[in-house]
């Protein structure tokens, strides 16, 4: 399986416009450009790290440094902006329906977008959880639920407007100490890494498979050949530190897949561009000290062939 056999197997899309107040925000609808956004869940402290392109708004993004907390990379500078608990709560309620993966936050038009996928057959769950909120009172500005376009379309726009770099490492197979996850990924199944802000859902793998693959492993509906793993049933502990890591340092992954290669295990990262290098050493300093061999097999800008490379 390549990554293209993925692209339209979560075949709905949710988007959810959250209004909100903030000078960041504002800078957004004044100059209608769109910034990349990332949640960091700190316990106490709920933020919203929205990405500002220097070289698109050197003049606008200069003066941010005085109107809010910020950090400063290559190529953006990160301002760091309070969220509301009961934003992070639905998040929370929304991430634990089975299938949801591939949350995309964005600061547009001075609100906050997020879309994220899932299979059809979750509707009445999702329903559920948008239903029953009080966020729709007073946050939530509009719901648009409708066929997913497919996540090759998703990330083709979002390179046009974020710089998106591809990294590829391998490792060794025997990592993956999991019977079931072992099996499944040596069936060729491929395993993307669903998106999880809050501590108060437990990171899992969707895993995609061909109709012929053979488990014990019930599917999430019947006849779609997809499944999910928490991460410590899949015996991936290297990654599940990684992530922690990632998060701790403000390391926002677009996407994160795996799949078997041989003996190794590919893992493949769609990355903040300006992010990257920082992504490889990080990656690299943990691998090294754990002693486990690592593989650089892929660091390149994204391009639209590379689900088909891939």
């Amino acid at each position: 399986m390549l990554l293209r056999d993925l692209d339209k197997r979560l075949d709905t899309e949710c988007k959810i416009i959250f209004a909100k107040n903030d000078r960041v925000f504002d800078l957004s609808k004044a100059t209608g450009q769109v910034f990349q956004a990332f949640l960091d869940d700190r316990g106490s402290e709920k933020l919203c790290h929205v990405y500002i392109p220097k070289d698109k708004l050197s003049f606008a993004s200069n003066s941010m440094r005085f109107l809010t907390p910020t950090t400063e990379n290559e190529g953006f500078i990160a301002a760091s902006v309070p969220i509301e608990d009961s934003i992070f709560e639905l998040f929370s309620r929304l991430e634990g329906v089975s299938s949801t993966s591939s949350f995309d936050i964005t600061v547009e038009n001075g609100d906050l977008t997020v879309i994220f996928r899932f299979y059809h057959d979750s509707i009445s769950e999702i329903s559920n959880q948008l239903v029953k909120t009080e966020l729709l009172k007073h946050l939530i500005k509009e719901i648009n639920i409708q066929p997913a376009g497919g996540l090759k379309d998703r990330c083709d726009h979002k390179s046009m407007e974020f710089p998106v770099r591809v990294l590829v490492y391998s490792i060794p197979f025997t990592e993956i100490k999991g019977k079931i996850a072992k099996s499944l990924f040596t069936q060729g199944a491929i395993a993307e890494s669903a998106a999880v802000f809050t501590h108060e859902v437990e990171p899992r793998l969707i895993f995609y498979g061909k109709k012929d693959l053979k488990t014990d492993l019930k599917p999430i509906y019947r006849n779609t050949s997809i499944y999910e793993l928490p991460f410590k049933s899949v015996g991936m502990e290297t990654f599940t530190v990684l992530n922690e890591i990632f998060n701790s340092e403000g390391l926002k992954r677009f996407h994160v897949f795996f799949k078997k290669e041989g003996g190794k295990m590919r893992i493949i990262v769609f990355v903040n561009k300006y992010d990257a290098m920082k992504h490889i050493s990080v990656s690299f300093a943990y691998y090294g000290k754990a002693g486990i061999p690592v593989d650089l097999n892929l660091s390149a800008d994204y391009y639209q062939k590379v689900w088909d490379d891939l």
